[in-house]
């Protein structure tokens, strides 16, 4: 029997490529979103994966940026994430957000 993939593992096959096409739905049409995943390990067992789209351009609920801030309590950085996109050569995108 085959081990079963850690969390993390399944975040960054099944989960970020969803979450790439989610970012980018919202960035068109400007909604403003916040999503948070656990992804514990035994190596950090506070692992989680973070994105939001909170500029003021999306009109975010004040909720929204509440609700960040509370997940980020106690990080180094509240600053918002860093979004890298990456146009590949078969002509899909891929979004990255690099949470400091």
């Amino acid at each position: 029997m085959a081990p079963q993939p850690n969390k993390e593992q399944v975040y960054d096959e099944q989960i970020n490529p969803l979450m790439a096409q989610i970012i980018e739905i919202c960035r068109a049409h400007k909604i403003a979103f916040v999503a948070s995943f656990s992804i514990a390990t035994a190596e950090d067992p506070d692992l989680a994966c973070s994105s939001a789209m909170l500029a003021p351009e999306f009109d975010p609920p004040k909720r929204f940026v509440e609700a960040w801030n509370v997940l980020h309590q106690g990080r180094r950085s509240l600053a918002p994430p860093l979004m890298l996109r990456t146009e590949n050569a078969d002509g899909s995108t891929t979004l990255t957000a690099i949470i400091g």
